[in-house]
């Protein structure tokens, strides 16, 4: 893949199964893609509304562990593990989350110019059940992006 990218993020929130949907967000944004050792790295910048200062964001990927890392106007560090639950605090400009990730799945399909990762998961909040979750995330080069994202959706 080459190093400048499109990235689409879509992350979903439901109760009980994939049919009662609470919550859906989706992302698309241009970033950089870097490839050290076999760790996978997905970079990008946002402006989320009501926050000043802009977000960095890397996701990190290995073979069994997805990590996503937000500085800025937000910070946290979320990890995915496979049959393991993480805790992390989620830094905000309203205050501080603890966040449980506890996940159930991670799928990945990769070829020379994109990469796919599905992610499911259970998160907690405060320590109290919040959602059953799922985040897809989509990387390929600009070139291929166009048509890709047109073609399947996010």
């Amino acid at each position: 893949m080459t190093k400048d990218i499109l990235i689409s993020i879509c992350g979903l929130q439901f109760e009980t199964s994939a049919e009662d949907i609470n919550e859906q967000m989706e992302l698309i944004v241009a970033g950089q893609y870097y490839d050290k050792n076999g760790t996978r790295y997905l970079v990008y910048d946002e402006q989320t509304e009501g926050i000043a200062d802009r977000i960095r964001t890397m996701i990190k990927v290995n073979d069994d562990r997805v990590e996503i890392s937000k500085t800025g106007g937000m910070a946290a560090t979320m990890i995915f593990e496979e049959g393991r639950k993480n805790l992390s605090t989620y830094r905000t400009p309203y205050g501080n989350l603890m966040v449980g990730i506890d996940t159930t799945e991670i799928r990945m399909e990769e070829d020379e110019d994109s990469l796919s990762i599905e992610v499911f998961y259970h998160l907690d909040l405060n320590y109290e059940f919040f959602a059953n979750a799922r985040v897809k995330i989509r990387a390929c080069s600009k070139e291929a992006g166009a048509t890709m994202f047109r073609r399947t959706g996010a």
